[in-house]
């Protein structure tokens, strides 16, 4: 009689987790998040469907490979890994791209000191966004 309670508040937990997942899936718009806060030296990259810490532990581990990286830290609910490099080094965009495709996870967004990269729709290579790139001054 035990083991049937405790099976029946297992599986109710499990719809509880399941549900509360789906609720957070509805808030995922970019406009619903805040604005990262970057040192200068950091390098945020914005990755589709990281929905969980077991996502984000796979994509730290895999930017934790890339040469100069001394810290990663993720937000799941604003789908974002920031690298923060080794004093003095810069974490080169076309590694940190490729370290989260080796994750099996897509890069969107990656915003950086050498600027904002997004992904080229055929090859999902990181591409210099033009767009969003301040005007220069005279």
């Amino acid at each position: 009689m035990l083991y049937r309670s405790l099976a029946a508040a297992a599986l109710s937990l499990a719809f509880l987790c399941t549900a509360a997942q789906s609720a957070t899936a509805a808030e995922k718009t970019p406009a619903a998040a805040a604005e990262i806060k970057l040192a200068p030296h950091e390098t945020a990259i914005y990755v589709g469907d990281m929905h969980c810490a077991t996502c984000a532990k796979k994509i730290s581990g895999k930017l934790f490979r890339v040469k100069g990286v001394m810290k990663v830290r993720t937000n799941v609910k604003q789908h974002v890994a920031i690298v923060t490099p080794q004093s003095k080094k810069v974490v080169d965009v076309k590694a940190a791209w490729k370290a989260v495709q080796s994750a099996g996870f897509e890069p969107v967004k990656l915003i950086g000191p050498e600027g904002t990269f997004v992904s080229e729709e055929k090859s999902k290579e990181p591409v210099k966004d033009t767009e969003s790139a301040p005007a220069e001054q005279s």
